[in-house]
């Protein structure tokens, strides 16, 4: 039996995971659990398990310690991270330590069932190799060839906020070719497809029907399998991805923004007093990203909205002063 310990500060999710599926039919018990990192390390250093499935934040020593500490001590560890989509900018700490898998939360029966069956063929190919040197290819990352300094996120995320739709295929293209022989590996692909899918999340406001429909099309698990295949099907998945995020930008603000941004100033000369204004009020009530509303407002008036703000009120004051 693979052994697990199952790390997480929510109880009522601990447990949930702990009985989620029969882990035996996978040949694996889980023999520990944990609230927090310091608990789960004290644990894992009496009995060091074969597989880690810990969340990443959490008190007194979060999971990215607790993976670092576990990995010097039982290279061998299997180490899954359980994320939500707010947890992102941990994963490329996550990566260099060595992460095997993702589980993206809610956990569903599903993706679970999916990660055990990757980590038990990875486990069994490895016996079969019969050496612990062995680098699965796609499977496990060779952190020495893995830098991602020279990944450019802030590139597709611009791309979706200014990006014409025309340019999708060429902007696909160039992308996937900076990054490299990097995406010979698994866990890169994986990398990137987060990233991809998480900046076009944030594009949407909470409240966007578009975002639930982006989570049904490219937010699954499925879909995450499939576009990590190998490259070719990643480019498939972010060439998809970007046509539906510039065609849904470009409904939601129509051929010009003329119409949301005269609605904000609107807003903002009937409101201006109101000390709680802000730009994530003001996005919020014309229905869209704070990132995307400051990149518009700036790109179209010429000036941030801070300073917009700033100078409504100094007219306005002006004005009364003269009355």
């Amino acid at each position: 039996m693979y052994s697990i310990m199952i790390v997480e500060d929510e109880y009522l999710v601990r447990q949930g995971i702990a009985s989620l599926v029969d882990y035996e039919q996978f040949g694996m018990q889980v023999i520990a659990q944990a609230e927090n990192g310091r608990e789960a390390w004290q644990k894992f250093q009496e009995n060091p398990v074969d597989i880690l499935l810990t969340d990443i934040n959490m008190p007194l020593m979060n999971g990215l310690e607790l993976a670092k500490l576990a990995r010097e001590k039982a290279p061998k560890c299997h180490i899954v991270f359980l994320t939500g989509y707010d947890d992102f900018d941990y994963a490329q700490k996550a990566i260099h330590i060595g992460a095997c898998e993702y589980l993206l939360k809610p956990i569903s029966k599903e993706k679970l069932v999916s990660v055990l069956k990757k980590i038990k063929n990875i486990i069994k190919s490895k016996e079969d190799e019969k050496t612990s040197d062995v680098k699965m290819e796609n499977i496990e990352l060779d952190i020495k060839k893995f830098d991602t300094s020279s990944f450019n996120k802030g590139r597709l995320k611009d791309f979706i906020i200014t990006g014409e739709r025309s340019d999708v295929e060429n902007f696909v293209e160039s992308y996937i070719e900076t990054m490299g022989g990097q995406l010979k590996s698994l866990i890169f692909r994986q990398y990137v497809i987060m990233d991809a899918f998480i900046e076009s999340n944030n594009f949407f406001d909470k409240s966007s029907t578009d975002k639930e429909e982006l989570g049904n099309k490219f937010g699954s698990m499925e879909a995450f399998d499939m576009a990590v295949t190998d490259i070719h099907m990643m480019k498939k998945y972010l060439l998809n991805l970007l046509k539906f995020m510039t065609e849904k930008r470009d409904q939601l603000t129509g051929s010009n923004y003329s119409f949301l941004l005269n609605k904000a100033k609107d807003f903002v000369e009937k409101n201006y007093m109101n000390t709680d204004i802000s730009l994530n009020t003001v996005a919020e009530y014309i229905g869209l990203s704070p990132t995307y509303f400051s990149t518009i407002f700036k790109q179209e008036l010429g000036v941030n909205f801070i300073d917009y703000l700033t100078q409504t009120r100094i007219n306005e004051a002006k004005e009364q002063n003269c009355i």
